[in-house]
């Protein structure tokens, strides 16, 4: 019977008989990402930290108390080397969300209550979020915010989404392609596509109106290759 370690072996790239510098390194690391595999699936023990059983020390293992607390940490107040990251903010807001949810942490309740309101500050007035307070609203700040208050799920951070202004500003940015523009004056792509349907979706604004030619547009970016571009004609990327 076929393994999962012999299928991913299955799964290896090939240069087809023209090696590159870039076909190395993804040979490289595809190997390096087998062994792991190979060994683990040897010994598949889940330990915890402080296990002394045989092998403990070879494998992963996710510091869960640790990563929740850096992440209270981030949510609370991030170091002056985030400042690079001033049009992301929402972003920063739902990484961490996200991954204390995953964790099944316990967020205090008035921090929950500071991150809901904070996000509150970054929706435009005319629709949608911005990357900060007093910035551009922009499609993938949107996403970032609809989905951390979905993820705080109380009734204040739900309320927080204003949802005729939000549909207002995700049909102002549908494109005649189908596709949308990720800000005004912005660039069309399948990321604006994948913004807006989720974000309309989380907050219950999905209409026929928003849908319509989103689906032709983003068959459009299917390329030979059996993947999507990023718009059409571009190559396939994951």
């Amino acid at each position: 019977r076929c393994d999962r370690g012999t299928m991913a072996s299955a799964l290896l790239s090939t240069d087809d008989g023209f090696p590159t510098q870039s076909s190395r390194q993804q040979h490289d690391t595809e190997r390096s990402v087998l062994e792991t595999i190979q060994k683990n699936m040897k010994n598949p023990t889940i330990v915890d930290l402080d296990s002394s059983s045989p092998g403990a020390s070879e494998l992963p293992v996710l510091l869960r108390e640790k990563h929740i607390s850096f992440l209270l940490e981030g949510l609370e107040q991030l170091s002056g080397s985030y400042a690079c990251l001033d049009a992301s903010r929402p972003w920063l807001c739902y990484w961490i969300l996200h991954s204390l949810a995953i964790l099944d942490a316990d967020v205090p309740p008035a921090l929950l209550s500071r991150a809901a309101k904070f996000l509150g500050k970054c929706q435009a007035s005319s629709g949608g979020f911005c990357g900060g307070p007093g910035q551009l609203p922009h499609l993938a700040p949107t996403f970032a915010a609809v989905n951390a208050l979905a993820t705080i799920a109380t009734p204040e951070a739900i309320a927080i989404i204003d949802r005729p202004a939000l549909l207002s500003f995700l049909l102002s940015m549908k494109d005649p392609s189908g596709g949308f523009t990720m800000h005004l004056g912005g660039e069309v792509d399948v990321r604006g596509s994948y913004c807006a349907l989720n974000a309309a979706f989380i907050a219950g604004v999905l209409t026929p109106e928003l849908q319509q030619g989103c689906a032709d547009y983003i068959v459009q970016c299917q390329t030979y290759e059996g993947g999507m571009g990023g718009e059409p004609g571009n190559e396939a990327h994951g």
